[in-house]
This record gives C-alpha cells, sequence and structure tokens, in this order.
C-alpha cells in the first residue's frame, strides 16, 4: 500500500525523467510537502466530509424555483453586500478594526460560495481536487509575503521615489468630488486596463507564459484557486502597476473599497457556481468568460483577459463567449498534463526546460515516443497546440 503522501502528490510531483528538478522538489520542498499533508489532514478531509453531506441536498434542488432565483440574485446580491460592508468598514476611517474587517472578508466569501458550490455546482467533476485545495492555501497564505518582497523590490530599483513624486499628480487629477460609488467603479476599471495588458502578455510572451502557467495548471475551477500565482508573476505585476497606478490617486478609503469589490467580482471568476448571469458577463471577467479562458485550447484560451470587467476585451477584440453554448469542463494545460500540482513543483516549473516533453502525458505514449520526448525542440510551454 502506498504511503499517505504517495497517494497525496502521487503523478502531481515533477516527473522522475527531470531528475535534478524531481531532487530539489523532494528535498528542498520537504518542508512543504509536509505542511501540505498537514493541511490536508486537519483542514481538507474534515471539510470535505461537511461537503459532501450537502450533494444530497444539490440533487433535490436542481430544477427547482428556489434554485432559479438563486442563479440570478447570488451575484448581484453579493456586490450590493460588499459596497454595504466596504462603506462600513470606512465610515469612521481607516482603523486597526477596518483593517481586521478587510482581513476577514476572503474568510467570509469562502464560508459563503464554498456551500454554494456544493448546492449548485456548475461541474460536479471539479467539487473535489486531490490535495489542491491545500496547495491553494498555502499560495493564498504565502501570497502577502511575496507581495512584500515585491515592496522592497519596488524600493531596491528606486521606483519609490518616482511614485512618490508622481502621488501629487495623481491625487490631483483624480475626481475626488464625484459620487463615492462611482469613484469605486472608475478605479477598478482604471486598474483592470493595466491588468487586462499585463494579462495579455503573460499569455503572448513565452517567457511570461512559463511564469503564468502555473495558474492555469489547474484542473478545475473553485472559489478558492483564483488567487494561484507564481510569486515571479506577484513580484513583476507589482512592478507593472507602480508608477501608472501612482497617476491613479483616489483615498485610502476609496482605494480599500475597491479591493473589497475586487475580491468579490474575482471570486466569481473561479466559484463552481451555475449562475444565470445573463448581461452581467458583458460587464463583468465572471462566470462563462473565465471558464473559456481555461481552456486547454490556446485558441479559446487566449481571451478574456479582464481582471474585474470584460470592458477592455470587447474593446480591443479578445473577448470569446458564444450565445449558443456553454463551456465544458476540461481545462488545464493542453500541452502540459503531468504539471506538478505541488506548492514546491509550481515554484520550480518555470525555470526547467523542455517542458513539453517533460511534462507531457507519458501513459499516453509509447515506449519508441518516450526517447523523443525528452527531443522535443519547441520549449514553449502553451496552453495546446
Amino acid at each position: 500500500m502506498a504511503r499517505p503522501d504517495q497517494q497525496l502528490l502521487g503523478k502531481n510531483r515533477i516527473p522522475k525523467q527531470a531528475r535534478i528538478a524531481r531532487f530539489i522538489e523532494t528535498w528542498l520542498g520537504a518542508p512543504l510537502h509536509a505542511l501540505e499533508l498537514i493541511l490536508n489532514w486537519l483542514l481538507v478531509k474534515p471539510t470535505r466530509w461537511f461537503w459532501r453531506h450537502l450533494d444530497g441536498l444539490s440533487y433535490k434542488l436542481e430544477g427547482t424555483f428556489l434554485r432559479k432565483v438563486l442563479s440570478h440574485t447570488v451575484f448581484p446580491f453579493t456586490i450590493l453586500l460588499s459596497l454595504f460592508l466596504g462603506f462600513k468598514l470606512i465610515e469612521n476611517g481607516i482603523s486597526s478594526l477596518t483593517i481586521l474587517g478587510f482581513a476577514l472578508i476572503p474568510i467570509i466569501f469562502g464560508l459563503y460560495c464554498a456551500p454554494l458550490e456544493r448546492l449548485m455546482p456548475y461541474s460536479r467533476k471539479w467539487l473535489e481536487g486531490g490535495n489542491d485545495t491545500a496547495v491553494d492555501t498555502i499560495m493564498y497564505v504565502s501570497g502577502a509575503f511575496w507581495s512584500g518582497i515585491s515592496g522592497l523590490i519596488v524600493s531596491a530599483l528606486f521606483i519609490v521615489g518616482m511614485v512618490e513624486a508622481l502621488e501629487p499628480y495623481g491625487h490631483g487629477l483624480w475626481p475626488s468630488d464625484w459620487n463615492p460609488i462611482v469613484q469605486v467603479f472608475l478605479f477598478i476599471l482604471i486598474k483592470d486596463f493595466f491588468r487586462y495588458w499585463f494579462h495579455r502578455a503573460l499569455h503572448e510572451i513565452p517567457a511570461l507564459w512559463r511564469i503564468h502557467a502555473a495558474h492555469h495548471s489547474v484542473e478545475r475551477l473553485y472559489w478558492l484557486n483564483g488567487i494561484r500565482a507564481h510569486p515571479l508573476e506577484i513580484i513583476s505585476q507589482a512592478l507593472w502597476y507602480a508608477i501608472p497606478l501612482a497617476l491613479v490617486q483616489p483615498s485610502a478609503e476609496i482605494a480599500l473599497v475597491a479591493v473589497i469589490m475586487q475580491l468579490s467580482i474575482g471570486i466569481f471568476q473561479h466559484s463552481n457556481i451555475d449562475l444565470e448571469l445573463g448581461w452581467w458577463e458583458y460587464v463583468f471577467s465572471i462566470g462563462d468568460n473565465h471558464r473559456y479562458h481555461h481552456y486547454p485550447d490556446k485558441g479559446v484560451g487566449d481571451s478574456n483577459y479582464g481582471g474585474e470587467f470584460i470592458v477592455w476585451d470587447i474593446l480591443f477584440g479578445t473577448f470569446h463567449n458564444p450565445r449558443d453554448e456553454r463551456p465544458h469542463d476540461n481545462i488545464g494545460i493542453g500541452t502540459a498534463p503531468e504539471y506538478p500540482m505541488t506548492v514546491a513543483g509550481l515554484y520550480i516549473a518555470p525555470f526547467m526546460p523542455n517542458q513539453k516533453g517533460v511534462f507531457r502525458d507519458r501513459s499516453a505514449i509509447s515506449d519508441d515516443d518516450t526517447a523523443d520526448a525528452a527531443q522535443v525542440s519547441d520549449t514553449t510551454l502553451q496552453p495546446a497546440e
């Protein structure tokens, strides 16, 4: 019988053919593997037992009037609730209580969305995913650390000085006398313009795609894995945003509410909740828009780059959401079905040469082809060929 760690990690580790990378993942990544195992036993398994008890209710809910009402109202209700909570948190300015409430927002969203995913799943195939919840939990927590590192790098490159010099102009340009709700969505829209071009570059520039592939390695979409990102992506995004956003300077209160709104919109990008979004999908980058974005087919997956809004995709010709179909639930990296799924493996993978050869599905090729796999000349990893 396989050891628990073998059952948990299995084929999701870096293949043995990549000896050096496998060695680094095994030994230097040992603390991360141990943490994944601990989270799996203490967090994932107990909650999975609870979620599975909701599956019976989900079948009873299918086809009912209640489900129809929920499918139309969950998203707009969440947006309105987030706006209300956001402005409630800042009504007396920003304090330690405000920061605490802000920190609890993702947990609240999780407690809110996770049950809905079991009761109204878009795909039952996406309800469970091995060790991915433990991995995504680590990626979420470590994201704060890498964001801090980003700040140090920005300082080291003397970008902070440029930002501080530009900020007064940014405050002067900002329409601070506009309605606060309008200011919040304007800030998100402007920020999303820069996010659109950064995200598009991550897909279209091979060297950047190697980094972004960690995000597209997911084999299911659910509320937590929208935050899965390689540290290099987090750092490069901070550098990309630093100077342009210095010229977009709303008050700290407006910026905080905007971040809360970004979280509330973003959770519906990856959530496995079957919603009737209608015209909302022509405004926000949610639901089917992002499911198409995660297609293994490059012709479809290289679309819908918007972070919160889909407006920039519509304007720049990268919007994809056919009216006469719904996206399937087969997602991932078409040329790399064996992409690693451990935290250490995700960190190491972008630096490995010949990714297509190493991460291809070895069970689907013959022994004669195995030698050829190591000689694949095109080392650029892409969603699909």
